[in-house]
């Protein structure tokens, strides 16, 4: 029996497709058999005619095709279901059943060519080297199927020709099954991944390490900031940011800084994260950055970057989350310290501290067998370690590693704290920026790995 609240129109066309397959009654759960044939069991089928684009295609409106977001894992798992459950309805794969309306002259060439090319890519996976020959042999048919159905002139024979229904089975069902079940795990971990996000790092083994900070403010425009056992005034105006450690100032000219920020919405957006770095980070950007740009791309994950050659940060405006905004320019900053002189080279970029990773590869063999969530983004490359080190000492937390660094890497945080105390005590001709060593970037042309 089939239960059907559709339309009149629809009601027939799905009791006619019925009868053209000789029987009221296939298996539910029916499937491509190598043959491309349907393999049945007597079962009764209860269809969901709230399944709108089920019901449309079997109508005949294969336009609906192009509403399934095929791309992501909810729009794969849709398409099988609905290539099921139509082959279960009426006998027929949606390939099959297209090809014999055109023939019977109820659809046209056009809409028959459109509805052909969106199935097909909507069926496409390519196999892996592992895959058998009969596999790959499907899959070079599947090809040169695409290519008929792309063509200015094809003919109906030789769509025919070529078994559609044998690569569903073969490739499409088992790589669109292995798509959906790769997409769950990474949404899994991504949970998972969120949870460590907020991983409270001042109650770990590493909190000794921790930066303790208080601010006192004294007028308006200025605080007094403790860190550690160092007191630092800062003031901040329009134009400028002062910090002073009590021996020196260093000024934050935002007039020179910010030159390449023509938006004045966006130059007082990048001074409000400016104003949200501590003393010690501050005193880096005066010291260590010519120049703060800006960009919006609300399609990129990337909050802020430093390019090491010119020796600039550009701060990504449509992140709005203006915490980690913070975060993220500090260690940018932190990149740009990396980059400073230190005893003729750069203090750990691109591997060239040798201790830094030792030690460091030696904790990092504590993520053997870890899920990729737990590793976070300071396990990227030593360049990252450093950073997100930097940005967790100076910042009291890293921008996006908190729960690695203190689990794992409680020796690379300890080695360095003293290596930032190192290069902090160098007289500053000795630790400016050496992006412009050409030399130099000859040799760190490519990002470095552990």
């Amino acid at each position: 029996m089939v239960k059907i609240n559709s339309d009149i129109s629809i009601k027939n066309e799905m009791l006619k497709s019925l009868k053209e397959s000789q029987s009221l009654e296939h298996s539910s759960s029916s499937i491509f058999s190598k043959s491309g044939k349907v393999i049945s069991k007597s079962q009764t089928i209860d269809i969901d005619v709230k399944d709108k684009k089920l019901s449309e295609l079997i109508s005949g409106n294969y336009d609906v095709l192009s509403s399934i977001d095929w791309k992501t894992s909810e729009g794969t798992q849709q398409f099988l279901d609905i290539s099921e459950k139509f082959i279960s309805v009426t006998g027929k794969s949606l390939y099959d059943e297209m090809i014999s309306r055109y023939e019977a002259g109820k659809i046209s060439k056009d809409n028959l060519q459109k509805n052909l090319k969106i199935l097909l890519d909507m069926s496409e996976f390519t196999p892996n080297d592992q895959d058998s020959d009969d596999v790959w042999t499907s899959y070079y048919d599947f090809l040169d199927l695409k290519d008929i159905v792309l063509s200015d002139n094809f003919n109906i024979e030789d769509l025919k020709n070529i078994d559609y229904n044998n690569y569903f089975n073969k490739v499409t069902r088992p790589y669109a099954e292995k798509f959906i079940k790769q997409n769950e795990e990474i949404a899994i971990n991504a949970r998972k991944a969120k949870l460590l996000s907020s991983y409270d790092v001042s109650k770990s083994q590493i909190a000794p390490l921790l930066p303790k900070i208080t601010n006192i403010k004294t007028d308006d425009n200025t605080i007094i900031q403790k860190f550690n056992d160092k007191e630092y005034q800062i003031n901040y105006s329009d134009d400028a940011i002062n910090v002073s450690d009590g021996n020196k100032q260093y000024v934050i000219e935002f007039k020179k800084l910010l030159s390449q920020i023509n938006d004045e919405n966006d130059k007082n957006s990048v001074k409000k994260m400016i104003e949200g770095l501590s003393a010690p980070v501050l005193i880096d950007l005066a010291v260590e950055i010519d120049t703060i740009k800006v960009c919006n791309d609300p399609d990129s994950a990337t909050y802020a970057q430093y390019d090491g050659k010119d020796n600039v940060i550009t701060i990504n405006l449509a992140k709005k989350d203006e915490k980690n905004a913070v975060f993220a320019l500090a260690h940018e900053i932190g990149h740009s310290l990396d980059f400073s002189k230190h005893e003729d080279r750069n203090m750990v970029t691109f591997g060239f501290n040798q201790q830094f990773l030792e030690i460091a590869r030696n904790e990092m063999t504590k993520l053997d067998g870890k899920e990729d969530y737990e590793k976070q983004y300071a396990t990227t490359n030593p360049v990252e370690m450093f950073a997100e080190c930097y940005t967790l000492l100076n910042m009291g937390s890293s921008a996006d590693s908190n729960y690695v660094l203190a689990t794992y890497f409680p020796k690379t945080v300890g080695y360095v704290k003293k290596q930032i105390e190192k290069q902090r005590n160098l007289p500053e001709n000795e630790r400016n920026f050496i992006g412009r060593d050409s030399s130099l970037h000859e040799r760190l042309r490519d990002n470095p790995s552990w």
